[in-house]
């Protein structure tokens, strides 16, 4: 949901859809389950998705605990603006199953820490949410596998690009407070296999969504022209939102072409948060008929913005 700077910014049943269309020519997103970075961002939450259990040693409740103190400090710090929390992410993204964190270069406490706890881990959680995430991917997988060809391809139209596929995609029981964030160069998605919000056919949406952000700038810069040139000012959300409707409009095409019917993400409250009462039908009267092809994406930004006098 959330991209880093310069950028703007679960397991619920998949019902197949009636029809499916072809699988993908190239793959769009690379899956992964990282046990590292799990415990990093459980870690970073204060505990959050790992609970102690009943049977586990004092010593390992010890150590466990003493983790956490440890991150708390990190806990304070914003897990996408955070200069140092991305370099650790990065650090761990790649590691994959590895057994130790040999030749990884990162904060030497953080990596005796995860180090000392990734044996607790293991013995404790990891295997039930290795399976969860697993699970998450598979039923992803699918509807990409089903409609990402076809949204890929709106998708790079409406921001007129030629996207870089495949997108790194961590998988995580934890990911972020707001269920997801994107980091850049290159695009790294880092996504809950837990919040329901991010399950179903909110999944697909959530998953462009994210890879969105890699071309969000042009978002910021072209509400910044429109709003400058008309004296108007609007909603600092307002760029996040249009790229919350691209996705979640594309999605809903894509999937109505299936005949699915799909509700934006969005749409459950979030285009009032971000940009105000009615934001929403803003969205769909001026941006839409961008997604229509019936305007310029410049029109699109100067309508809109005019919404907002």
């Amino acid at each position: 949901m959330l991209a880093r700077p310069g950028l703007l910014l679960a397991c619920a049943a998949i019902v197949a859809a009636a029809v499916r269309p072809a699988a993908q020519p190239e793959a769009l997103f690379e899956f992964h389950s990282n046990p590292w970075l799990n415990l990093h961002h459980i870690l970073w939450a204060r505990g959050e998705r790992a609970a102690p259990p009943a049977d586990m040693t004092n010593a390992d409740r010890s150590a466990w605990y003493e983790g956490i103190a440890f991150y708390a400090p990190y806990a304070k710090r914003d897990l996408l603006f955070d200069e140092e929390l991305v370099k650790i992410k990065v650090a761990l993204r790649t590691v994959g199953t590895n057994a130790t964190l040999d030749g990884v270069v990162t904060d030497p406490g953080v990596k005796a820490t995860l180090e000392r706890l990734m044996p607790i881990y293991r013995k404790y959680w990891w295997t039930a949410h290795d399976r969860i995430n697993r699970e998450w991917i598979v039923a992803a997988r699918t509807l990409v596998d089903q409609h990402g060809a076809a949204l890929n391809a709106a998708i790079a139209h409406a921001y007129g690009v030629t996207p870089e596929n495949p997108v790194w995609v961590d998988v995580a029981v934890y990911a972020h407070p707001v269920g997801a964030y994107t980091t850049t160069s290159p695009t790294h998605v880092v996504i809950s296999s837990t919040d329901l919000g991010y399950g179903g056919y909110a999944a697909l949406e959530m998953l462009f969504h994210e890879r969105s952000h890699a071309w969000g700038r042009m978002l910021f810069d072209g509400v910044t022209a429109a709003a400058t040139a008309q004296g108007i000012k609007t909603p600092p959300q307002l760029p996040h939102a249009i790229l919350f409707f691209m996705a979640g409009d594309l999605t809903a095409r894509e999937l109505k072409q299936h005949g699915i019917p799909y509700k934006h993400y969005a749409e459950g409250g979030l285009y009032d948060r971000l940009c105000g009462t009615g934001c929403g039908d803003k969205l769909a009267a001026h941006w839409g008929p961008y997604l229509d092809g019936k305007r310029t994406r410049a029109e699109a930004f100067t309508t809109l913005v005019a919404s907002f006098k």
